[in-house]
């Protein structure tokens, strides 16, 4: 039968032939004719040239110690850039939007802040929540810039993931964006309705990604080590390989290239040896879930993986001191262990980064660590334990001056005070058991504070025997009587009897309008008599009128065209039938305005509530 299929196609115009015999394993199998596949085969075919071996890379190869060290700089940086913004995100966090994601300000602030490009800041982004470093966070009652109530910020997982070290923690981030079913490159570009893709906007979702990014570094691994063929090559072997699957996903796999350079990756353009490893070991984890979905058998090799430990041998050893310099400031000859770099996060300000980064130590990060519950001996033990030079003299002296100062303000907050020139009679209601709820404490001889508001205050002392007075923010007393309520001033009936002269008169405008509206009702009613009685609801004398709503419409239309009076009965708001003699104006968009011949007022209609129209005869 004609399924349209390909197949059933080739079929019909002999460019297959069914096999014959049909019995056994042949039944309904076809070949290609000899005479067509010599002519497919041929350089001027249809087909055009066919390679029977893979395109030849033409690129000059790299050193691999020269690609692995470059991908190794690019890691750390990574990583730092990534901790940059989750500290930024942790400090100010970002509202979603309403329909997902976050917002291009929000974006463009944390670049700019960061020190990033925007295509660069996005990714990161979206590794960090693949990864889990971040998350939404509900905020019921707080509505944010764009009405928003949830917000994105760092979780607990990115505290272990300080934790780590620099090859574990952008192993974790590494290991997401391969898996990841996330492509960065469509943020900033436009969807089916228009509207800007954000960052973490469910736009963005591909379910193709992970498999576009293991096919591009597939090719690279295949190739040999230092091989760093160009994009335009890549693409020719990913067409060699799979022509049906890599035609129309050529940005895509333009995509993954420039990703996989920024997270380091690649190096120079080839594939690194961590980068080889860590694609392996996700090859082989995918593999070990499908034939154990449950996850009943354990993995007997958990731990640090092969790729990490690469990357440990290439990235400089952690470093746990530093060099304090005369102006102040602290140089780490290196990156700076898990524990060193919390301390210099809380004692110093960081002025550069890198590979040796610098920081320096002002008032205001000496008062922020002793904030922070260092004290003065603290900080002379940390400087002479981690720096490998002499401690400045100018630095312990910034560290005993800020230390004399600090405290010496308290700051805190109270509920209500209260105060007596009588010393004895505050200690004998600090004393009394009777009101320790209200936590009461001495500020001064003569002043007790409590966390509580002064309503309860005064509740708590009167029921312990106490007698208390309220005070103003003055200090004066504050008076209290109970307030009467009373219903608004109403005259006696018996008043309004006995005494015909306080019976209000209305202005003789208002009765003559009273009047007229009352002789209005009356030629209403009237009408009402004199009207068809289809339009009333009851039988009609003489010919049958136009009782249906399409017919209804159609008197309608002719009475607007004629400009003629017409009897209209429709269904008011409270569900009442009423009957009115007008002249109808227009007629459109489901109301009928007309002109009222008593009245002179133009009236409109909902068409749906009108229930009959007729012609005044």
């Amino acid at each position: 039968a004609a399924t349209g299929s390909p197949v059933r196609w080739l079929v019909d115009h002999r460019l297959l032939v069914r096999v014959a015999g049909g019995k056994g394993g042949t039944a309904g199998m076809v070949e290609l004719p000899r005479e067509v596949g010599l002519l497919l085969r041929r350089d001027t075919g249809p087909l055009g040239p066919l390679r029977t071996s893979p395109p030849a890379v033409a690129s000059t190869p790299r050193e691999p110690k020269a690609a692995d060290s470059a991908g190794a700089g690019q890691t750390m940086e990574v990583v730092r850039h990534t901790e940059a913004l989750l500290e930024q995100l942790a400090a100010e966090p970002a509202p979603v939007l309403r329909s997902g994601g976050l917002g291009v300000r929000d974006l463009r602030r944390l670049a700019r802040t960061a020190g990033l490009d925007e295509p660069t800041a996005a990714l990161l982004l979206e590794v960090a929540y693949a990864a889990g470093l971040t998350g939404e966070v509900e905020l019921p009652g707080a509505a944010g810039r764009y009405g928003a109530d949830q917000q994105v910020m760092p979780t607990a997982g990115y505290e272990m993931w300080r934790a780590g070290s620099l090859a574990q923690r952008w192993e974790q981030v590494a290991r997401a964006w391969l898996t990841m079913t996330r492509q960065v490159g469509l943020v900033g570009q436009r969807d089916d309705r228009d509207r800007p893709i954000t960052v973490l906007s469910a736009e963005a979702e591909r379910a193709g990604a992970p498999a576009a990014r293991r096919a591009v570094l597939g090719v690279l691994a295949d190739l040999e080590p230092g091989s760093a063929p160009t994009a335009d090559e890549v693409l020719t072997l990913l067409d060699w390989r799979a022509p049906r699957r890599s035609r129309g996903r050529e940005a895509a796999h333009r995509e993954v290239l420039t990703e996989a350079a920024s997270l380091g990756v690649t190096g120079l353009g080839a594939l690194t040896s961590y980068g080889r490893l860590l694609l392996a070991e996700a090859t082989a984890s995918e593999d070990r879930d499908a034939d154990d979905p449950l996850g009943l058998r354990a993995d007997a090799d958990e731990g640090t993986g092969t790729a990490v430990r690469a990357l440990d041998a290439l990235l400089p050893a952690p470093v746990d001191h530093f060099l304090v310099q005369a102006d102040l400031t602290v140089v780490v000859p290196g990156p700076p262990e898990p524990a060193l770099a919390a301390e210099l996060e809380v004692v110093a300000e960081p002025e550069s980064a890198g590979g040796a980064s610098v920081h320096r130590i002002t008032t205001a990060s000496v008062r922020r660590a002793l904030d922070a519950g260092y004290s003065a001996d603290d900080l002379h033990d940390l400087f002479r334990r981690r720096s490998r030079t002499p401690v400045p003299q100018g630095l312990t002296y910034l560290v005993d001056d800020v230390a004399r100062k600090h405290g010496g303000l308290r700051v805190g907050s109270a509920g209500a005070y209260l105060r007596s020139d009588d010393e004895a009679l505050l200690a004998e209601v600090l004393a009394d058991r009777r009101v320790e709820a209200l936590a009461l404490r001495r500020l001064a001889p003569t002043v007790l504070v409590t966390p509580y508001q002064a309503g309860r205050m005064l509740a708590v002392l009167r029921e312990a025997g106490f007698a208390p007075v309220a005070e103003d923010a003055t200090g004066s007393a504050v008076l209290s009587r109970p307030k009467a309520r009373r219903a608004p001033a109403r005259v006696s009936v018996a008043t309004r009897a006995l005494d015909p002269l306080a019976t209000p008169r209305l202005p003789l405008p208002r009765l003559l309008g009273v009047v007229e509206q009352i002789r209005r009702g009356d030629a209403a009613a009237r009408a009402a008599r004199r009207a068809p009685a289809a339009v009333r609801g009851g039988t009609p004398d003489g010919p049958t009128p136009a009782t249906g709503h399409s017919e209804a419409l159609a008197v309608l239309q002719q009475a607007v065209r004629d400009k003629a009076l017409v009897w209209v009965g429709y269904v008011d708001a409270h569900g009442a039938t009423a009957s009115r003699l007008v002249r109808p104006v227009s007629l459109g968009a489901g109301y009928l305005r007309a002109e009222d011949e008593r009245t002179e007022m133009l009236h409109t209609f909902a068409l749906h509530r009108i229930t009959a129209a007729v012609l005044e005869r």
